[in-house]
């Protein structure tokens, strides 16, 4: 049997159907095929890891897709990511907590990856998808020029016995079958990966709230959580070279996965069940003893998961989507970033096939320039954390860092769809994001070298750290993603917040340096090559830190108030700023975009009534 579609999807999973629902919206005259070896009903709670999302994803999946409703409806709210810091040991009530004070504006979602795969097979042939379930692909043949691509598919049988080959001819294949990455290998752009880190992970009936750790004597760490929505976020307990998750979903379950990385955890030490459980005694003990009576529904590990790719978009026709092109992991919840970056990437690439009958070479090249350069990015910003988890004061440095370029940066992009241009446009989003990737590796370069080289800590602000705080700059560059920009707007604020970027860098730089104190600046000025970086710091700034506090506070730039008002500061121990600056051959002068701005007005949200 032979049967001709626009576009063949390979793979029925997050990634897959979601594509197969984004074109039946985007490019509704073009036929297109799903096929998938599992049938339904999927097992709900157990299906699948990846509960989590954060604002890319959650607004792929609610916007662009069209499915908010679906997901307020049927998954849940998302409060945020939360993060439990502290040295090895530490008690979960004595640990700095960082996360938001209040359920974000911006919504994200913790989804069962069984329900909503269920659901989105029901919609995607709702929508007018042929959705192949049953059917393994055999192999993927790629035509030349013109031609068509052939799939080779074979029914799986319940029975077990197997069927007659079928063919499906498409002028556009996507392999979307996760880590079996077919195109990948069989092209030979399969890539390794820097990143050594595995993963054990594990479902539990009820809902594991991260309060019921700690004994209620603690009134004060269990009084922080006001409305009582701490559980909805995803719980990130850390230790040295490790954390753990805790994710709730609607179905009335919790997901429990532990992450570490391969320099300070040995993964045979968790990768069964009762080895995970022991783990999980030594590591996080409030933990164990809550799971001690329950037992575990399902039981799954990945051993060095993350991977990489040397193309995923061709003008040949073909891309790989989801895990079936990059995986970097799962600290910040980016898989569903990722898939919903991929997906619209390639559903550009197959507007652009149906409306011309061809794919501009150049704009796919840049696709993958876009896509596998942010991938880039991001293994930068999730590989190298292992010392930087159990100290608080590093760790809130990045995660202040980190969020602000996320939402400065890559989120104002793709709320803005700005991906959609043509080649001239998207080699003016790539020449902005150079810079932003440039401070990003220096800044993570960094963090990594301060966990290192750390002499003292600083006190935190609070025992509970907002973030993001309200009112705040970096607030507001979460606030500022519901305003609906042109293309060109918001790469003129791209451009325009360089400046401030630039500055938080010097600012982190600082803190880096009072934290490593006189006796290892050089030693950090020379393990993060200072000696490249093409930014310097405000004289002022400097010499702010010589004032009496009230004037001091007064001097500071509004960003370096709103870090204070989040972190903390440090005491006299840190040593004295200008000593520092100057072992570490600082270049103080005012920046190129002139001295950070003093005044700031602050965006109160406007809070929904119920």
């Amino acid at each position: 049997m032979t049967e001709k579609y626009d576009v063949v999807i390979c793979g029925g999973g997050l990634a897959g159907l979601t594509l197969a629902r984004q074109l039946t919206r985007e490019v509704p005259s073009a036929s297109v095929a799903v096929v998938e070896p599992t049938r339904r009903p999927l097992p709900e709670a157990c299906l699948k890891v990846g509960e989590s999302c954060v604002e890319m994803g959650a607004h792929y999946f609610a916007e662009i897709l069209g499915m908010k409703d679906y997901l307020d409806e049927e998954h849940l709210r998302k409060n945020g990511l939360r993060f439990f810091v502290g040295p090895e040991g530490t008690p979960l009530h004595e640990r700095t907590e960082f996360g938001p004070s209040e359920p974000p504006i911006i919504p994200s979602y913790q989804t069962d990856r069984g329900k909503f795969e269920n659901d989105l097979r029901a919609m995607v042939e709702e929508d007018g998808v042929t959705l192949l379930e049953g059917y393994a692909v055999r192999d993927v043949t790629l035509g030349a020029g013109d031609a068509d691509h052939e799939v080779e598919i074979v029914e799986r049988r319940p029975d077990g016995t197997g069927a007659e080959a079928r063919s499906l001819h498409a002028r556009f294949v996507v392999d979307a079958m996760g880590r079996r990455r077919l195109l990948q290998r069989k092209l030979g752009l399969a890539r390794e990966s820097g990143i050594k880190h595995s993963s054990a992970w594990f479902r539990v009936k009820g809902i594991v709230k991260v309060g019921q750790l700690v004994d209620e004597s603690h009134e004060r760490w269990h009084t922080r959580d006001v409305d009582g929505t701490r559980w909805l976020s995803t719980v990130h307990l850390m230790g040295l070279g490790y954390w753990v998750w805790l994710i709730p979903m609607s179905t009335g379950h919790t997901s429990i996965g532990i992450v570490t990385d391969h320099e300070h955890h040995d993964f045979l030490d968790y990768n069964r069940p009762a080895k995970a459980r022991d783990w999980i005694r030594e590591h996080e003990p409030e933990l164990s003893q809550h799971l001690d009576s329950i037992e575990f529904e399902d039981f799954l590990v990945m051993h060095d998961f993350a991977h990489g790719s040397a193309q995923v978009y061709s003008s040949e026709r073909w891309a790989c989507v989801g895990e079936a092109g990059a995986f970097v992991d799962p600290f910040y919840s980016p898989g569903s970033d990722f898939v919903g970056l991929a997906n619209c990437l390639a559903a550009e690439l197959i507007r652009e096939m149906v409306e011309t009958g061809r794919n501009d070479p150049k704009r796919a090249d840049l696709f993958n320039q876009f896509y596998l350069g942010w991938g880039a990015d991001m293994g930068e910003v999730l590989g190298n954390n292992a010392l930087i988890f159990s100290n608080h004061d590093v760790l809130g440095a990045k995660l202040w860092w980190d969020f602000y370029v996320y939402w400065t940066f890559m989120a104002r992009i793709f709320f803005r769809k700005a991906y959609k241009q043509d080649a001239a446009g998207l080699e003016e989003v790539l020449e902005i994001g150079k810079r932003y990737s440039t401070l990003n590796r220096w800044a993570q370069r960094l963090f990594v070298a301060w966990a290192e080289l750390k002499q003292v800590t600083m006190a935190p602000g609070r025992a509970f750290c907002p973030l993001p705080m309200f009112p705040s700059i970096l607030a507001d560059k979460h606030l500022e993603l519901r305003e609906d920009r042109s293309v060109e707007q918001t790469l003129a604020d791209i451009r325009a917040d360089l400046g401030e970027t630039e500055a938080l860098l010097g600012e982190v730089l600082m803190m880096a340096l009072r934290g490593v104190t006189s006796g290892n600046a050089a030693e950090l000025a020379e393990r993060i090559g200072l000696s490249e970086w093409d930014i310097s710091i405000d004289p002022g700034r400097v010499d702010a830190e010589s004032l009496p506090r009230p004037d001091r506070v007064k001097k500071l730039p509004a960003i370096v108030r709103d870090l204070e008002r989040s972190l903390g500061v440090w005491g006299p121990e840190a040593g004295d700023l200008s000593e520092l600056l100057e072992l570490a051959s600082v270049k103080i002068a005012v920046p190129a975009g002139g001295p950070a701005p003093i005044s700031h007005t602050y965006k109160f949200p406007d809070r929904p009534t119920s």
